[in-house]
């Protein structure tokens, strides 16, 4: 886990991001990209300089200049501020020329990304950039692991991370390279791993911790410990058994197409990134 990237619309929301990123990549020794998507005609050379290799005149073009010259100033002082143009940290910056529901993977892919982190309001909201609905646009697209944290951030040591998990799948779930990413990122941050199960009865549990227990001996999953607990409302028995081992990340597997076998519906890691006040780190098992 070397490229760490934090999507920023320059709000505090986006802040609490980069604040996580850099204590992962205290950790990790990871580099920081700290990247405004917006969509813009000028090509790399302005994004990068802030200078305009063809001539513009119209009205409309002078203010997305404008627009993308102060963002990128502004990432600059954001940048600087958590160790660009120091030995501290690795912040790179840059204003991507994509709105960040197109450009996310397309970034992802040209920069060998390991791991996003982004803030969120928790709220559904097409005029907030970092609502929920983009943070469900975000876990949808990215080929990579997915942090979304809510404000109000704090510090952690990073010790222990929280997996929910089902035994079931669909033919096109990659279990072995999400075992493989998860396993970076614990091994990485020096966490133990701490596997769950939620039934609304644990009559079964002896029987489902068999499976479970299989399922990470099958896919090289290795964790501290696994338990089954018994909730009505899966989000709330993962978000309070996650405050009972004083998680620093809440993980799932999911995937976006529903499906009657599945790992975790789609809707219920959004859900999670909404209602969590762990952060919580998603594997998309088809898209990775």
């Amino acid at each position: 886990m070397k490229r760490i990237l934090v999507p920023s619309d320059l709000s505090d929301i986006s802040e609490n991001a980069l604040q996580m990123a850099a204590d992962i990549a205290d950790i990790t020794k990871a580099e920081i990209f700290l990247v405004n998507f917006t969509d813009h005609p000028f090509g790399e050379t302005f994004t990068a300089t802030g200078e305009l290799d063809k001539k513009f005149s119209d009205e409309e073009n002078l203010f997305t200049v404008q627009l993308v010259r102060k963002r990128h100033r502004d990432l600059e002082v954001l940048a600087t501020k958590y160790g660009y143009g120091s030995d501290v940290r690795v912040v790179n910056f840059e204003v991507y020329g994509e709105e960040l529901q197109d450009g996310i993977d397309e970034y992802v892919k040209a920069n060998s990304i390991d791991l996003v982190v982004m803030g969120t309001s928790g709220e559904e909201s097409i005029d907030e950039i970092f609502s929920g609905n983009h943070a469900e646009q975000v876990i949808e697209r990215a080929s990579c692991p997915v942090i979304t944290v809510k404000e109000k951030y704090v510090k952690s040591d990073f010790k222990s991370i929280v997996l929910g998990v089902d035994a079931e799948k669909d033919r096109h779930d990659n279990f072995t390279q999400a075992a493989s990413l998860l396993k970076d990122i614990a091994e990485g941050l020096g966490a133990e791993l701490h596997i769950v199960n939620v039934a609304k009865s644990v009559h079964d549990k002896i029987d489902v911790e068999k499976k479970i227990s299989a399922f990470t001996t099958q896919h090289n999953i290795v964790s501290s410990s696994i338990t089954v607990i018994e909730a009505d409302k899966v989000e709330e028995g993962l978000i309070n058994f996650a405050h009972q081992k004083s998680a620093s990340l809440l993980a799932v597997l999911t995937h976006v197409e529903d499906s009657f076998f599945r790992m975790f519906s789609h809707s219920l890691a959004e859900d999670l990134s909404m209602e969590s006040d762990v952060p919580v780190l998603t594997i998309n098992l088809h898209t990775i």
